[in-house]
């Protein structure tokens, strides 16, 4: 493990482990987890399928969208076919508001949702994520481990990559950026794109570069005449077209999985800058009406048939290794931070880049 992913780990397990860290009182859902805790392998599917059956539904927000979303309903309900599984997708912060929404309603519909723990930041402050403790997640592999909350309150599956891409049509990779400071060069002026301002993003970067040094960066890049645009797929397309050559804010997956179906198209990753990395995870209601077959999905997103679909999909898997990004990248792990750092970076973008 590199030295830069290592303090990245330490840095982010204090985040998730410190909010709430004294004793709560167990809610229903989490008095069934803590019985259970200590079962594993074949016996624990079968109380939890057990379980399951008994209460014959289940309700998802699922956040990966599309065909994925569609193939996850189909891989889930095939492997348990006693469910009535109802799934919505949804974006990651719109699942977290319509659990907090529905809760503080004191409507207990939704049973999981998933999202990107940079997102959780509401449900965590509302104790709306039910702890529950699985072996499953013991298939992580080592360097996706600070995926884990020390409090079992969300069962990560997936992890995202963001970074610096490039045409490759525009530029070869010679030319390309090697690291962040060099998107500053004047040779790309008016050459990269963003979206507007992300605070994800923002606070991705004031993790990895620091306070001044991301205050330097953002003046140094709002010089270079950057392209603001909204969309990550449509400014993937365009810059793939042709319109500008580079893009520090794109999830690797969608370009990779591009390239994937058509080997000729212009993508390239620049994987020797470091790289924002989240999780995508599930977490439980609380509330949940059925915290068994809840317990189950949750489980399922680490099985081998999951887990090897998002390496072929392509999307991050977390118990094995990467499908397109080399095991010694450097990877900034990151969750979510404080109103006043958000406040911060945000008026960073206000004051560095166009309108």
């Amino acid at each position: 493990m590199n030295r830069l992913l290592a303090v990245s780990v330490a840095g982010f397990l204090a985040l998730v482990a410190a909010p709430g860290a004294q004793a709560q009182e167990l809610r229903p859902a989490e008095k069934i987890y803590a019985d259970i805790a200590g079962l594993k392998g074949a016996a624990r599917e079968a109380t939890l399928i057990e379980g399951a059956k008994r209460e014959g539904a289940l309700r998802v927000v699922s956040t990966l969208r599309g065909e994925l979303t569609r193939d996850e309903l189909a891989m889930f309900q095939k492997r348990y076919p006693f469910l009535k599984v109802e799934m919505s997708e949804s974006g990651s912060q719109d699942a977290a508001e319509r659990l907090l929404t529905e809760e503080t309603a004191g409507r207990h519909l939704t049973d999981v949702i998933e999202l990107a723990i940079a997102d959780m930041r509401e449900l965590q402050a509302r104790n709306l994520q039910a702890r529950y403790p699985t072996p499953a997640t013991d298939a992580i592999l080592p360097q996706n481990r600070a995926s884990i909350d020390p409090q079992s309150r969300w069962t990560p599956f997936s992890v995202s990559e963001f970074g610096i891409v490039y045409n490759t049509n525009l530029l070869k990779p010679e030319d390309a950026p090697k690291s962040w400071d060099d998107l500053c060069d004047a040779k790309y002026s008016g050459t990269i794109s963003f979206d507007p301002a992300e605070v994800r993003f923002l606070y991705g970067l004031y993790v990895m570069m620091g306070d001044a040094k991301m205050q330097q960066w953002m003046e140094c890049i709002g010089k270079n005449k950057p392209i603001i645009q909204r969309g990550h797929t449509q400014r993937l397309q365009l810059m793939l077209a042709g319109d500008h050559m580079l893009s520090p804010d794109q999830y690797f997956y969608m370009g990779v999985g591009l390239k994937w179906r058509e080997n000729r198209t212009p993508f390239g990753m620049v994987t020797s800058a470091p790289i924002l990395t989240s999780f995508l995870c599930a977490v439980i209601n609380p509330n949940t009406p059925h915290p068994y077959a809840a317990a189950l999905f949750a489980d399922w997103h680490l099985s081998d048939e999951f887990q090897d679909y998002l390496a072929k999909a392509p999307r991050g898997p977390i118990t094995r290794p990467s499908p397109y990004v080399p095991t010694d990248a450097k990877l900034v792990v990151y969750g979510y931070g404080t109103d006043a750092e958000y406040a911060k970076v945000l008026d960073y973008w206000k004051k560095y880049m166009p309108r």
